[in-house]
């Protein structure tokens, strides 16, 4: 069919049509397979070999030294997370509202003032002692009683 339409068409046809036409396909021998100088056969890995989870059977020196490691930083870790302070916005609001709540109850506060944090260690504590030389405000212990019992009881 393709020589007759060949045949058919014009001088600048025929030139298209032989370019469009496909080759018939002829059987050939398959491509040769290219090695790379290795024979074709690919050596297999040892991990390829390997058991999922078996390990190997013979401890080597620096694993000792990675498992105390680990071990050491999971418990600083946990220890570290475990006693870090609560900084969430909640736990300071609440704080923030009960000192308030305790200055208004003294009579420090009378309307709480926007923008003023009032649980500070200023507003906890009281640094002017009426004392200085006893700054807490403790009852006097005189320890002058045990020295007198002492010496009466070494006279007797």
């Amino acid at each position: 069919m393709t020589f007759s339409l060949l045949h058919r068409a014009t001088p600048l046809a025929r030139g298209t049509l032989r370019r469009l036409a496909v080759p018939t396909a002829r059987p050939s021998a398959p491509a040769p397979r290219r090695t790379m100088a290795g024979g074709g056969h690919q050596p297999v890995s040892r991990s390829m070999e390997a058991k999922l989870f078996e390990g190997h059977p013979e401890n080597e020196g620096w694993e000792t030294t990675i498992y105390v490691t680990y071990a050491a930083s999971l418990v600083l870790i946990t220890f570290a997370l475990g006693f870090a302070p609560d900084t969430s916005i909640k736990t300071w609001a609440s704080s923030e509202a009960r000192a308030r709540l305790e200055l208004q109850a003294k009579g420090k506060l009378d309307q709480p003032v926007f923008g003023v944090h009032y649980d500070t260690p200023e507003n906890k504590y009281e640094f002017e002692s009426k004392n200085p030389d006893n700054p807490f405000d403790e009852e006097e212990d005189d320890d002058d009683d045990d020295d007198e019992e002492e010496e009466e009881e070494e006279e007797e």
